[in-house]
């Protein structure tokens, strides 16, 4: 083995060292030292070294104005699996886990991981003061049945439901049951008997948790009667897409604002209006995704030759969402940009080897005529669905329309 060799220069180094450490002198060590150092230059007074302006009295304004009384609610999606490492939760007053998914005999058949593997997701809303609320979801008519039409599955659906209150901290919990087709009595009976006994659980237990509710915005025969949910649910997120969905006979916009015949924003407020629905209580849902169809033609309200594909606004990164990479804006850029003049809706149309295709979504000029028809109704505010389809592209609308909670924005 060889001995270690150290540089001439390396002995200095350590003597200097020490030196700064105090355990030796400099006049020990034999080093010159300066009796008269020079100080730094003097800093004159407003210049960028000083830290100063000439102007001491200049107010920065804020970007965007502070949030009022309008809410802005977001729904993570599961299946985004870590997008949320790319979003600014701070946009948001709440973010809506979806979801979990119960069993028919009202137990929980499906977490998706909440809440221990979504703990990042948390903490990191929590930084931004902002609550992460599960949303119980079904939309399975065969599920359903069962479940509320057996007052044992509905005792157990409220212990379920109690559970994923105490596991969000009493943030709260949003319920999501959809049942798309006319709805037996017994059905919705035992919907709302449901419905009562949570009411009471919560206010006499947990009466700090937010409870909020999501129904269809135009189908009003089905398993939920709007004008029977208690007031503990503040917050009624209506739904305001697939007004044309993606099994549907035609193509046409997701949400339109006006303009086909009441299937639009236009009619479900009248429908909530007649139900006896306060605007205050509104929170109207926005699609940040889009559906393109395969179509007989390239005009509004086509034929559809088939189930449509789902579509983001904008690209989306690969590793968290691999199996939806056609973004809308990427379609524009390759076959151009219409708007449906009756609602005001976007989309787009090409044909390829099988024929014609539509793609419809929402962009900031459609979103933002929504928004000013929120404000306008003095309702409750926006849930967009899903947050991150956009990878934040939309967040400065969203605070422009509607405030920031921030301090620093």
């Amino acid at each position: 083995m060889h001995p270690t060799v150290y540089p001439k220069t390396v002995f200095p180094i350590l003597l200097l060292w020490l030196a700064s450490l105090g355990l030796v002198s400099c006049a020990s060590l034999d080093l010159p030292v300066d009796p008269h150092p020079q100080a730094d230059p003097p800093v004159e007074a407003g210049s960028p070294e000083s830290g100063q302006t000439d102007n001491v009295d200049t107010i920065v304004e804020p970007r965007f104005a502070p949030r009022t009384t309008q809410r802005l609610h977001g729904y993570y999606a599961w299946w985004t699996r870590g997008l949320w490492l790319n979003l600014d939760l701070s946009v948001y007053d709440k973010i809506f886990f979806f979801s979990v998914t119960p069993a028919a005999d009202g137990s929980l058949a499906e977490r998706h991981g909440w809440p221990f593997a979504w703990e990042g997701l948390r903490a990191r809303a929590d930084s931004a003061a902002v609550p992460v609320i599960p949303v119980l979801a079904l939309l399975d008519e065969a599920v359903l049945a069962p479940l509320f039409t057996d007052s044992t599955h509905r005792s157990n659906l409220v212990e379920s439901s109690m559970e994923l209150i105490e596991e969000s901290g009493d943030a709260g919990l949003h319920l999501d049951f959809e049942w798309f087709s006319p709805a037996p009595d017994s059905v919705r009976e035992g919907f709302h008997a449901f419905l009562d006994s949570l009411t009471s659980r919560v206010e006499r237990e947990r009466p700090e948790a937010a409870l909020s509710i999501f129904v269809p915005g135009l189908q009003m025969s089905g398993m939920i009667d709007v004008s029977r949910i208690p007031d503990i649910f503040q917050e009624i997120m209506v739904q305001g897409y697939d007004i044309h969905w993606q099994t549907g006979p035609t193509a046409g916009p997701l949400a339109p604002l006006e303009g086909w015949a009441g299937a639009d924003w236009e009619g479900i407020a009248d429908s909530m209006a007649v139900r006896g629905i306060a605007a205050e209580r509104i929170v109207m849902t926005v699609p940040y995704y889009g559906y393109e169809w395969p179509a007989e033609n390239d005009r509004p309200g086509s034929g559809t030759r088939g189930m449509a594909r789902t579509v983001t606004y904008a690209r989306v990164d690969s590793l968290n969402l691999p199996e939806m990479q056609v973004a809308a804006q990427d379609r524009v850029e390759a076959h151009g940009l219409m708007r449906d003049p009756r609602s005001g809706s976007p989309y787009y149309a090409f044909a390829d080897s099988t024929g014609w295709v539509q793609g419809w979504f929402e962009d900031r000029e459609s979103l933002a005529a929504k928004y000013r028809w929120v404000r306008e109704r003095s309702m409750r505010g926006v849930a967009i669905f899903p947050i991150g389809y956009d990878a934040s592209r939309m967040d400065d609308l969203l605070l422009e329309t509607f405030g920031t909670r921030r301090q620093d924005q």
